[in-house]
């Protein structure tokens, strides 16, 4: 995008705001976002590429109270409005929790700068996917490449800390005679080329999982989920480590410390791990985000801690405060994933490669549930193709049955950002009837 001032946002001077927002909060905390997007997709009737381009701008602004924490966010047009945000904020409805601790005197901020977005390499990366990476018989539904950066600054008691994130990811919806699948890749700096062989290797094996002649699953055999298949799964384990969640599950927050799971487990999420979506230094609190162990070796060692939701919990801030448009922060994982093992596969498996698209895969908290296709897997060798087959699989049940590891570690946007390789479990599928899991 030529022409484009890096300093400058929905028409706002961002040095401006930050120093604005520098001198209005020396009582409170204010969030600053501005973003630059670019999302280009796929007309799948004419096999053109439409681009669509826009900025926002909003902040958000806490004041601690004797009862409690008042919060205003919304839009900003001017850095004047700052002041009038911070008063909102003292006049709004009390909420629990607490400010984080103040910032250090004169902690160092990062350039203020928005970098521009490439429309040419855009349509490149989109041109590359449509035409390589897609299965040949497969029927594109839609095909998106977004690219976005993303200026934050968080100020409290006067001092900024700020952060300059870079986003670039490809969706693929493509149409299979059992039912579509989605999958989509981060084109890192350096890895697009890789990241996008890897989502082409994944497309062709659901597209030869997912076509051809089928049997009924036998429930009887191990079931070893692919990584495509278990990043749902390890996803709803990453929500319920969440200290917000942790706090209203009492047996769980009591949990911290025992030993909950199979030792072949571990789980871990690092904002700078090489291969995840994303990559930051600081959470949205001006905290640094330092790798977080969560389960070591099947022991629960922690949870995902806001400012506010660590007390709660009798913990500290570990980093992983992330706000979204509008909203206060939250305790996100970036980077998580299941450490890799090398356990080895049972001689006799079902092999679950391919899922298929659902509306939701976490229906009631704490259960997740998929649909995917495979194979049934004999002494190394694929015999013969299953019908998918529905899992509706209780988070923690699940990962407290868990055999075994592989060392195939792959991260996905579509699965919140988690990593994952495959993940080998004793027979789940107990009672399935013509390719149906039993719930």
């Amino acid at each position: 995008m030529p022409g484009v001032d890096e300093r400058t946002c929905a028409g706002v001077d961002l040095v401006a705001l930050r120093d604005a927002a520098c001198s209005a909060a020396v009582k409170g905390e204010l969030f600053l976002s501005a973003e630059r997007r670019l999302n280009l997709e796929l007309e799948a009737r004419t096999g053109a590429f439409t681009t669509s381009t826009g900025e926002s701008l909003w902040a958000s602004a806490r004041v601690q109270r004797v009862d409690g924490v008042g919060m205003s966010s919304r839009h900003v047009s001017a850095p004047g409005e700052l002041s009038s945000l911070l008063e909102g904020a003292a006049a709004a409805a009390p909420m629990a929790g607490a400010l984080p601790e103040p910032l250090a005197p004169g902690a160092a901020s990062s350039p203020v700068a928005l970098p521009a977005l490439s429309r040419v390499r855009a349509q490149a990366w989109a041109a590359r996917v449509s035409s390589t990476v897609v299965p040949r018989t497969g029927i594109v539904q839609a095909l998106v490449l977004s690219q976005s950066e993303t200026w934050t600054a968080h100020v409290l008691a006067g001092a900024s800390r700020a952060h300059v994130e870079s986003r670039e990811e490809v969706f693929v919806r493509c149409e299979t005679e059992r039912g579509a699948v989605v999958d989509a890749v981060a084109l890192g700096a350096g890895q697009g080329a890789h990241a996008l062989e890897a989502l082409r290797s994944r497309l062709a094996e659901a597209f030869d999982a997912l076509e051809g002649p089928v049997d009924a699953v036998d429930p009887a055999l191990p079931l070893v989920l692919r990584p495509a298949v278990a990043a749902p799964l390890v996803a709803g384990l990453v929500w319920m480590l969440r200290g917000d969640v942790a706090a209203a599950t009492p047996a769980l927050a009591r949990a911290l410390g025992r030993k909950l799971f199979p030792s072949v487990l571990g789980l871990e999420d690092d904002a700078a791990h090489p291969q995840g979506t994303r990559r930051r230094a600081l959470d949205d609190e001006g905290m640094p985000m330092h790798p977080v162990r969560l389960v070591d070796e099947g022991r629960l060692s922690g949870f995902l801690h806001t400012a506010s939701t660590a007390p709660r919990l009798g913990g500290v801030s570990n980093g992983r405060a992330l706000r979204s448009m509008l909203a206060g922060p939250t305790p996100n994982a970036l980077n998580p994933f299941v450490m890799p093992r090398a356990d080895p596969l049972p001689a006799h498996y079902t092999e679950l490669i391919a899922r298929v698209e659902t509306f939701t895969t976490m229906p009631r908290p704490g259960t997740v549930t998929l649909v995917a296709g495979g194979w049934e897997v004999r002494d190394g060798r694929r015999v013969r193709r299953i019908a998918p087959v529905e899992l509706e699989l209780p988070v923690l049940e699940t990962f407290r049955a868990l055999r075994g590891v592989g060392t195939d570690l792959t991260f996905f946007p579509t699965a919140e950002g988690c990593g994952t390789p495959t993940l080998v479990f004793p027979p789940l599928l107990s009672g399935a009837q013509g390719g149906q899991a039993a719930r």
